[in-house]
């Protein structure tokens, strides 16, 4: 009884904040970003329509793409060209990479209403136009056409760049504290401590482009298992929110309201950590919730507000996610993990990894309860 009555006043405040979201207060901000998680296909029309319709709110559209983190910038510029131009032959695009000289991306970034970055190695963004954290002329022309109500969309590292602290490289394992038994390269490892015996512990994040107010983000997200790396490095920045997007997957965030919207058919997660606790090398209190295509939350309404409630995990036999290699499972296995974790009535669910395991179950209100922490199994 008691349980339930708490659940219910929860939801009460929930609503309320739901209904709050609906008008939420501005946020002195203005712009409008698009967070893409990488791999984003051709053929994704939400996301290119998205940004598209965004790019010409305010008058004809221009874009450019910036391409500071590809390591091949003529080979994303042409290919990023050729899937916009697919669903907007006439709109003109430009491109910038990090020889262009400081004049001419001030003034094509001046004259735009949308930029694209490109993916790669979000160093290279953050080196080339936010050194030391301070921002380039470059970086204040972005601020500007922010301020006048344009998007900035990034996929993969242009993604991870937005947020300041920003993640630089680095294993889940490894970000947790735990000394990883797998000694091959993964597509997290860090140039510079591939093919070494260890790698460093703990978080590998720092300064970012400072672009998104509220979160820390990333990408890549479910297809590598990155929820242990966000959470420890929410943990040690203090950000109280995440943002994973999944790969082809694309979230909004209103600035001026701080409004959060799922774009994609594909999903990205966001996770509080407002009532985390440490115990050991287990993070344990951490909420998420699947964001699905037309999901909103308030980001800045959430910041507002308590954490999501906390519930005991429910009794009874754990329900293990399978991973299997090769293939398609062990990319989709934390995502099945946490869409099952937050649906109302499916028990504790599990999903053990590289060294370090995942346990969640519902909170009864959309919500996923989850600890992450070593492997010690069901």
């Amino acid at each position: 009884m008691k349980r339930t009555l708490l659940l219910a006043l929860a939801l009460a405040t929930s609503l309320v904040g739901a209904c709050a979201s609906n008008q939420p207060a501005p946020t002195g901000l203005r712009g409008t970003l698009l967070l893409i998680g990488g791999g984003l296909d051709d053929d994704n029309k939400p996301v290119y329509n998205r940004l598209i319709e965004l790019a010409s709110a305010n008058g004809p559209a221009r874009i450019v793409i910036a391409t500071a983190a590809s390591a091949d910038q003529a080979v994303n510029a042409m290919g990023k060209t050729e899937s916009i131009h697919a669903y907007a032959p006439r709109i003109p695009i430009d491109v910038i990479t990090r020889e262009t000289p400081q004049a001419e991306t001030v003034a094509l970034i001046d004259a735009a209403t949308a930029m694209f970055f490109t993916g790669g190695d979000q160093k290279r963004i953050v080196d080339r136009y936010r050194p030391n954290g301070v921002d380039t002329p470059e970086a204040a022309a972005m601020r500007r056409l922010l301020d006048r109500g344009g998007v900035i969309a990034g996929t993969s590292a242009g993604d991870a760049m937005m947020s300041d602290p920003m993640f630089h490289t680095g294993r889940s394992t490894e970000a947790l504290g735990i000394r990883s038994t797998v000694t091959g390269n993964t597509d997290d490892d860090d140039p510079a401590t591939k093919n070494t015996p260890t790698r460093p512990l703990g978080p590998q994040i720092g300064r970012g482009m400072g672009i998104l107010p509220w979160a820390i983000t990333d990408s890549h997200f479910f297809e590598r298992n990155r929820v242990g790396r966000l959470v420890a490095a929410q943990e040690v920045a203090g950000k109280r929110l995440g943002i994973g997007v999944g790969e082809d997957a694309c979230v909004e965030v209103d600035l001026s309201t701080g409004m959060l919207t799922g774009i994609s058919v594909a999903d990205s997660l966001l996770v509080d950590t407002g009532s985390l606790q440490r115990d050991g090398l287990m993070r344990r209190n951490v909420a998420a919730k699947v964001i699905r295509q037309g999901t909103r939350v308030s980001l800045t309404d959430l910041l507002a507000s308590a954490p999501p409630p906390i519930v005991a995990a429910p009794t009874g036999p754990l329900t293990t996610i399978s991973v299997i290699e090769p293939g398609q499972n062990r990319q989709l296995a934390s995502w099945r993990f946490f869409r099952r974790a937050g649906e109302s009535g499916t028990g504790v669910s599990y999903l053990p990894l590289d060294d370090w395991a995942l346990t969640g179950w519902p909170n009864g209100l959309g919500w996923a309860i989850f600890e992450a922490g070593p492997l010690t199994g069901p």
